[in-house]
């Protein structure tokens, strides 16, 4: 945290279990991609292949892509950090920063996302929490953002310290 630019920002550590379902999900992914071109295609059936290999490719692209890498936070909004652009949300809209526990989101259904591929993002829903939009590389550090109408779950290394930052930055 840097006090004097009035600011922090802390990387998303991956868990062990976030490395191994990417490196599992990467390795299938490659070997699929040999398989389907060491294939002998019909003329009338490459329009699959390359239907096939896009998808592929389009999975690889848009989890790293929407790969969380730093989470922000400064005077006027907090920002996970993204290679396809960033989320911000200005603090003027927060109402509650907290940290929360694993069981906090047990029960999840993944809406839309990835659910351990390059980590835990996309919309999800619980009973407890409700609509969330989550943005997690480990799930042992997380922090819920509120605002008024929607509700963000993030993981970050310090995430106590983000917390108290950003409660700091809102009164």
């Amino acid at each position: 945290m840097d006090l004097e630019n009035n600011y922090i920002s802390l990387p998303f550590n991956w868990s062990g279990g976030v490395w191994a379902v990417t490196i599992v999900t990467l390795v299938v992914l490659a070997g699929t991609g040999f398989y389907l071109e060491s294939l002998q295609w019909p003329r009338s059936m490459l329009w699959l292949k390359y239907l096939l290999t896009i998808i592929l490719l389009t999975t690889v692209i848009v989890g790293v892509g929407y790969m969380p890498i730093r989470l922000k936070a400064n005077d006027e909004k907090v920002t996970v950090r993204r290679l396809f652009g960033s989320l911000e949300i200005p603090l003027n809209e927060v109402i509650e920063t907290r940290r929360i526990f694993k069981s906090d989101i047990n029960g999840s259904i993944r809406t839309c996302g990835s659910g351990g591929l390059f980590g835990y993002l996309g919309r999800f829903k619980n009973d407890r929490l409700g609509n969330y939009t989550m943005y997690a590389t480990e799930l042992n550090n997380l922090i819920l953002v509120r605002t008024s109408n929607k509700k963000y779950v993030f993981s970050c290394s310090r995430p106590q310290e983000f917390v108290e930052f950003v409660n700091l930055q809102i009164k």
